[in-house]
């Protein structure tokens, strides 16, 4: 029976779709393995170039010797092919999108000019849009868009009437991405009856999905969400990709794929369910950090969030993320009775020091009300989960590791590691009305409260730097080559670094599969001049080294990072990083070692750092 506590912690959200709002609560999603890779070639854009400058004049021609004044004067100009280009100031305006690019014309593109990083805040305009949902930039059933570099704020409203976005995407369209961006203070602060979004796309045509579409490379933080989400899919959304985004220190859900929330307009009975919700797409090299509804009005003190939340969600992966300070790691689950979370896999993700749990299944309801509905026939595989009970208050001490919830049907755990806090629960099979799960070669240490189904070894996984976040393996782990050998649809091809999943005919518990010479540990150090100015890759020390040097570099936001040793070939040798990184220094020391652990040859080799458009080299020169 689920304690009262964790029943009781949903709390209704609305919805609002045009003037009309509706009854919405916490949300989740899921899928299975499926190919995206027809949306990735972008068409070619042949058009022309125009520019915005806050010393511009709408009456100049656009050029970058006479720039137009303002983004939105510049988006009604131009047509598919084209690509407006915005100079570093601060725009105070509302941008939509009335435009679409074409297959054969090429995207229209929104974007930061080179090397520039302009910002359109939002101050004054909160009630700005007609239809009650203002934002800083609004696509409407548009196609062939690029939104790229931009920093949007404060957008900020008290009016329960409005409903504000830093990105809006609505209706439908398709070949839509959004890369780059960084969203900031946007805020209902009316919380407790009202919503905001940092990034919203909802499909809200029941005949035409939002589809193709890529959230690539953004950041979201430091938002007051009331009974809304920070990154949203949500209705008639299906095939996309959401990848390398960093969300953070906001008070509700970080990344949530929502289900059978009837945005969909017309959408009913069978139709409704096979189009009002988001479906078939992938979730990638995302991190999301300090989402915490305590302060939040909508949940009364509650601790509910999720980092990444699945609602009736269907046939999406959920990989390679890393959820970290969330009151709820991961959570796939269903609010409506009678539908389902299914076909989501989640694999190979990083999750630790989350406040109340680290991964939950089920509708949180036994009932047949709010939060009955199920979770089945999902993938939760080769997950890293370490000490994710860390609040202290009596009152969040409901979850564990893994919480079952109710109505878990046909779900498959295996080879996952838990690392559970001394007293807190590993599994915690809280819920009702579960049946045909699966579990199996789980290991499980730090804790002996609570379950352990599928238990193969009770063990210390001998993780790198568990404290700091580097859930990798080292050598001697005995999660080395014990996992369970399962189809690549459930595990994927590679581990949570981008190598090898399978490696010597077998496969590791856990997130990372070790091979020697790959479990780098980076460790973050704060500057002391604080958040640094820019990317820079550090020269080495000792150079020339043997066998080990010190390799350090520096980010001043967030991004996914790529550091590989290359030879003078051009051939990559070693792989340290491919992942995501908020702002800081880090540094590891590497001990000159291919990926199947053997020294590489005295010489000279190229240590590469590549990050959004920055790349930069050191030449490094190992001695014997």
């Amino acid at each position: 029976m689920v304690k009262a506590a964790w029943m009781s912690r949903n709390v209704n959200r609305w919805l609002q779709d045009g003037s009309k709002c509706r009854k919405h609560s916490r949300s989740a999603q899921g899928m299975a393995p499926i190919l995206l890779a027809t949306f990735l070639l972008a068409a070619p854009a042949f058009g022309g170039e125009f520019f915005v400058s806050t010393s511009g004049d709408n009456n100049n021609p656009g050029t970058a010797e006479q720039p137009w004044r303002t983004i939105q004067f510049a988006v009604d100009q131009v047509g598919a092919g084209d690509t407006v280009s915005v100079l570093n100031g601060v725009y105070n305006e509302l941008v939509q999108i009335r435009r679409s690019g074409s297959a054969d014309a090429g995207y229209f593109v929104l974007r930061n000019a080179p090397g520039q990083a302009p910002v359109i805040d939002g101050t004054g305009l909160e009630t700005g849009a007609g239809d009650g949902m203002p934002a800083l930039i609004k696509i409407i059933s548009s196609n062939y868009i690029k939104i790229i570099g931009f920093e949007l704020r404060n957008l900020i409203t008290d009016n329960t009437g409005i409903f504000p976005a830093g990105i809006w995407v609505r209706g439908s369209g398709h070949h839509l991405e959004i890369r780059d961006n960084r969203v900031h203070h946007i805020e209902h602060r009316r919380g407790g009856s009202a919503g905001a979004h940092g990034i919203a796309i909802y499909g809200t045509n029941s005949r035409a999905a939002i589809h193709d579409l890529i959230l690539d490379g953004n950041e979201v933080r430091d938002c007051i969400l009331g009974w809304s989400e920070a990154l949203v899919l949500n209705g008639n959304v299906r095939n996309f990709i959401v990848s390398n985004n960093s969300v953070h220190d906001c008070d509700n859900i970080g990344l949530d794929f929502i289900g059978f929330e009837g945005v969909c307009s017309g959408c009913s009975g069978d139709f409704g369910d096979n189009v009002d919700r988001a479906r078939d797409g992938v979730v990638v090299g995302n991190v999301v950090y300090n989402i915490d509804t305590i302060t939040n009005p909508a949940y009364g003190g509650e601790r509910s969030a999720g980092g990444i939340y699945v609602d009736g969600g269907a046939n999406i992966i959920i990989e390679r993320n890393t959820v970290y300070g969330c009151n709820l790691g991961v959570e796939l689950a269903s609010e409506h009775y009678g539908k389902a979370t299914e076909g989501i896999v989640l694999r190979n993700n990083f999750i630790y020091h989350n406040l109340v749990l680290g991964i939950a299944t089920g509708g949180y309801s036994a009932g047949t009300g709010a939060g009955g509905g199920e979770a089945k026939n999902n993938f939760i595989v080769n997950n890293s989960l370490y000490q994710n009970t860390t609040s202290e208050r009596p009152q969040d001490d409901w979850g564990g590791e893994f919480l079952l919830q109710n109505r878990n049907i046909n779900n498959v755990y295996k080879n996952n590691i838990v690392y559970a806090r001394a007293g807190r629960a590993r599994v915690n099979l809280a819920g009702s009305l579960n049946s045909g799960n699966n579990w199996g070669h789980q290991l499980y240490f730090g804790s002996t409260a609570g379950e352990a189904p599928g238990q193969v070894i009770s063990a210390d996984p001998r993780l790198v730097d568990p404290a700091n976040g580097d859930l990798r393996l080292l050598e001697g782990s005995p999660a080395i080559d014990a996992g369970e050998t399962l189809d690549s649809t459930a595990v994927g091809t590679v581990d949570f670094d981008g190598n090898p999943r399978v490696q010597n005919g077998a496969i590791d518990i856990g997130a990372h599969e070790f091979s020697p010479g790959t479990s780098v540990g980076w460790q973050l150090s704060t500057p002391d001049a604080g958040i640094p100015r820019e990317v820079r890759l550090y020269p080495n020390y000792p150079n020339p080294f043997n066998p080990s040097t010190r390799v350090r570099f520096a980010l001043p936001r967030s991004a996914h990072v790529e550091l590989a040793v290359y030879n003078l070939q051009g051939q990559q040798v070693a792989r340290l990083l491919d992942a995501m990184r908020g702002p800081g220094e880090f540094e590891t020391q590497w001990t000159a070692r291919n990926p199947s652990g053997q020294l590489l040859a005295a010489g000279i080799y190229l240590l590469r750092l590549r990050t959004g458009d920055v790349e930069q080299s050191r030449r490094v020169v190992l001695v014997k």
